[in-house]
């Protein structure tokens, strides 16, 4: 974890611990839809997602990413989240577990500001990568 560790004690190349968060369920997603107001029926209801050519209803991709910035300010709690970049590369299905990755592959100064530029995954069960992007964090 990055928090409570300084800008001095980061490295390029650093693994951010492994995080799982699952199974996703059908009322974590009819959750989301109800607080995003996306209620496309790919989401929660089986027989039209299957009915798409789905093994059943898939997440949100903003509950992903959703997922993803949580990872990563959980990394940093001491710190600040700058930007946040995410490329959505697969579908998250309904009991998938997500394990989000991290690797620090930058260390900067900028407007004396301590930067910290992370690449981040999330990958399901059975290893297929539903998001992958980047972050700048500042730390102390």
């Amino acid at each position: 974890m990055l928090n409570n560790r300084y800008f001095k004690d980061i490295f390029e190349g650093m693994e951010l611990p492994e995080v799982a968060k699952g199974p996703i369920t059908r009322i974590q997603l009819v959750d989301y839809a109800s607080a995003s107001g996306d209620y496309n029926k790919l989401h929660y209801d089986e027989a039209f997602a299957k009915k798409a050519g789905l093994q059943g209803p898939i997440a949100h991709g903003m509950l992903v990413m959703a997922m993803v910035g949580s990872y990563i300010t959980d990394m940093v709690k001491d710190g600040a989240l700058k930007i946040f970049k995410i490329r959505f590369a697969g579908m998250t299905n309904e009991n998938d577990t997500l394990t989000f990755k991290g690797k620090v592959v930058k260390l900067y100064q900028e407007n004396d500001e301590n930067l910290v530029e992370i690449e981040v995954a999330s990958q399901t069960q059975d290893n297929r990568i539903t998001t992958q992007g980047s972050a700048i964090v500042s730390l102390k």
